[in-house]
């Protein structure tokens, strides 16, 4: 079975890190969620859900261990993962653990999949990010607590923002650039586009600035992948589909 796996080419260097941005290539499921859908919470079956699941971690070599979720809430709550035998740890957008054999995961279908890692020190996170949690500063945050709780300096962080919805066709209303530009100021004015009449989000840049702006060097944020909305053979997109559609899944962490 053929599987969509991007994975970023700076980092086939970690010999002992797997990583990857899946996409719905491959995977049993029908209808709207036609290919490898990964989340239980869009009523897709359960047991065609877990067989994809299944499926992907063979396919990627995860054979003992999990991949741990959380229910996203859209938000900038971030929780520290002690135990790898958990299957979800909780209420949260971003996730990190130092932990091997301990596979974070989070499900998109336009919002920025966020993958780090500190080589040196072995520690992986994760953050989802849609305009709620960029609003809210998710992503400079998890930088801020790798510092302060595990003395990473940011400019050690490297970080892969992977497939998700591209300002060709994230278009958005004032009641979300405002909040956005109120919040970032001139962080977010560049990554808010007027074409037509229209207002346009570019998304993954707004996050690659405030990461930049949180202290990790742009060289060390890499881009992967396209527009989820333009690739419909390639990857799920809930603003593409206008209702139920699947979710995709990327995953990060040390194997032992």
């Amino acid at each position: 079975m053929e599987f969509t796996w991007l994975k970023v080419p700076q980092w086939q260097k970690y010999e002992t890190l797997l990583h990857g941005f899946m996409g719905r290539r491959g995977g049993k499921s029908i209808g709207p969620y036609g290919g490898l859908n990964v989340s239980y919470r869009v009523g897709d079956d359960a047991k065609i859900v877990s067989q994809n699941v299944c499926d992907m971690k063979l396919a990627v070599g995860i054979h003992d261990g999990r991949i741990i979720t959380m229910k996203q809430l859209h938000g900038d709550q971030i929780i520290d993962v002690r135990d790898r035998n958990i299957k979800e740890a909780g209420e949260a957008d971003g996730m990190k653990t130092g932990e091997k054999e301990a596979f974070l995961g989070i499900l998109t279908a336009d919002c920025v999949p966020m993958l780090f890692v500190a080589p040196e020190e072995k520690i992986v996170a994760v953050v989802h990010a849609g305009w709620r949690g960029t609003l809210a500063g998710i992503a400079p945050k998890m930088v801020r607590l790798l510092n302060s709780q595990h003395g990473i300096s940011p400019d050690k962080i490297e970080t892969a923002l992977g497939p998700a919805i591209g300002p060709c066709c994230y278009e958005i209303k004032e009641d979300v650039s405002r909040p956005l530009i109120e919040r970032w100021g001139k962080i977010a004015e560049p990554c808010v586009e007027n074409r037509e009449g229209k207002t346009y989000l570019d998304l993954r840049r707004l996050s690659h600035i405030l990461l930049e702006e949180a202290g990790v060097p742009s060289e060390q944020i890499y881009h992967v992948g396209p527009c989820t909305s333009c690739t419909p053979d390639e990857f799920f997109s809930y603003r593409r589909e206008k209702k139920e559609t699947g979710r995709q899944i990327s995953f990060i962490g040390w194997r032992s």
